[in-house]
């Protein structure tokens, strides 16, 4: 018997509104009371989707009809349908296909970040658009996309703290290896590099590393070489990621590591300057001081009282 969807009807799945940007293109994933695995009991008759449609095969078996051609859904497949093809299930009548599916459409979206690479959408694009049907090749990782499948409807089903931004990061997984999938299944090989930093993204990092030399007699003229700027523009930046200056960075760095140290250690004052960059004891005294509002000795003395009062 043939039978078909009451169209008329909505399920919670359908009202459900997700998006997914990946660079210049913004998917929308198109769900229903599909996505939970269910047995086909009836042939599905020939009909077609404005959208992209995947099916993914958890036990049993059927036949997969499209134009003028028949696919074998068996266990553990993954079809890929594309827009406006017409096609229909008839599951077999002594081991019924169960399957779910989800379907999506994509545009191009000027909103796109900045930094993203442009080639990366470009090949999805061409990819994905050069679908009508696609049975996705045994070498691309069905295990992994029916687990994303399960991961999604639970968390769905049981929301929580950041719930819609996991599902947005689930459904990309989804697109990028079926995409992956498609392109293995055509032969044509993949020429991709992840893009590298620019110069000003670096920077942070420069400084970052140029600080964990706290011990030696640092300037700011030094890091500034480092960076290749102006001492002017090496301060701008400071107050731009650290909110600093860098005179103050610098205390700031060799002040933690000295209040670890006579914290967690039995090393003598004079040493811990040292250990730290002061080769004055006299001036570490006086900026530690300065600083916390107590000498090194008194931030020491206090924090082992505190420590011997919290043993049991």
């Amino acid at each position: 018997m043939v039978q078909s969807r009451d169209l008329a009807a909505t399920t919670f799945w359908d009202r459900l509104n997700i998006k997914v940007r990946i660079g210049s293109l913004l998917f929308d994933v198109l769900l229903n009371d599909n996505i939970v695995p269910r047995a086909l009991g009836y042939v599905q008759e020939k009909h077609n989707h404005a959208a992209f449609e995947l099916q993914f095969v958890w036990s049993g078996s059927g036949t997969l009809i499209f134009d003028e051609t028949e696919q074998i859904l068996g266990s553990g497949s993954i079809h890929l349908i594309g827009p406006n093809i017409f096609h229909g299930v008839k599951p077999d009548a002594n081991d019924p296909v169960v399957r779910s599916t989800l379907r999506f459409t994509f545009r191009e979206d000027k909103e796109s970040d900045s930094w993203f690479p442009l080639t990366e959408s470009e090949q999805l694009e061409a990819v994905l658009s050069s679908v009508n049907y696609c049975r996705l090749p045994a070498d691309a990782d069905h295990g992994m996309l029916f687990r994303l499948v399960d991961e999604i409807r639970h968390e769905i089903a049981t929301p929580s703290l950041g719930s819609y931004t996991n599902v947005q990061s689930l459904f990309a997984q989804i697109i990028v290896r079926v995409a992956r999938a498609v392109r293995l299944d055509s032969g044509t090989p993949v020429d991709y590099a992840i893009p590298s930093r620019v110069t000003d993204d670096l920077r942070s990092h420069i400084i970052d590393v140029f600080f964990m030399g706290y011990r030696q007699n640092l300037t700011l003229e030094m890091l500034a070489a480092q960076l290749s700027l102006s001492t002017k523009q090496v301060n701008r930046l400071l107050k731009k990621y650290f909110q600093t200056s860098f005179k103050q960075k610098l205390l700031d760095t060799r002040v933690e590591v000295a209040k670890d140290l006579l914290r967690t250690s039995a090393l003598p004052v004079e040493r811990i300057a040292g250990e730290v960059g002061y080769p004055s004891t006299h001036r570490f005294y006086y900026l530690f001081q300065k600083k916390l509002g107590m000498t090194p000795t008194e931030y020491r003395n206090r924090n082992q009282d505190g420590m011997s009062r919290s043993d049991p």
